[in-house]
């Protein structure tokens, strides 16, 4: 029997998701402020590599990802995949995390807030995790509706027990 799932890709580390249009905003920055003493061939070239680091961000978070899992190893990816063999496999931590970011809306901030489900595996060859967002980004003031039981149920949890039920199909041959 095999599972596979897609899931909304969550970044690891909030700090991750602010890399690529922070560096799209610096070099834009820089095109506009230094217009002037640079060479149009220059000025443009900025600007283009801004515009694509930009479209890169946007890709990057709105393409699912997908994992699937089978008798021996899970795999994860869209474009570039991990193989992780059950043999490798030490333990398996799973958590969830809150995250907050206000947003501008006519004439005041609003609060968002999400839930961001987190794995990860640690393996004889160091430790790899991967999120996926288990509530999406909505007004703080708003209900989210998650019980212990959505959590129970959710598709990283749904894995962990995969694996360890298969792990355990492993250990005992």
């Amino acid at each position: 029997m095999k599972m596979k799932e897609k899931y909304t890709y969550g970044s690891v580390k909030e700090s991750e998701e602010y890399i690529l249009p922070s560096a799209s905003t610096v070099l834009l920055c820089i095109a506009f402020i230094k217009r002037d003493s640079l060479e149009s061939r220059v000025f443009f070239t900025l600007i283009s590599v801004s515009i694509l680091l930009f479209i890169c961000w946007v890709c990057y978070f709105s393409i699912e990802r997908t994992f699937t899992a089978d008798n021996s190893a899970v795999t994860f990816g869209r474009f570039f995949k991990k193989r992780i063999e059950y043999s490798s496999i030490n333990s398996i931590d799973l958590r969830c995390e809150t995250r907050s970011f206000k947003k501008r809306s006519s004439h005041r901030y609003i609060k968002y807030i999400s839930t961001v489900e987190i794995i990860t595996f640690h393996c004889e060859d160091g430790d790899h995790s991967f999120a996926s967002e288990l509530i999406p980004s909505h007004e703080i003031n708003k209900p989210s509706g998650v019980s212990p039981e959505d959590i129970e149920n959710s598709k990283f949890s749904r894995l962990k027990r995969y694996i360890e039920d298969n792990m355990g199909v492993i250990s005992r041959s």
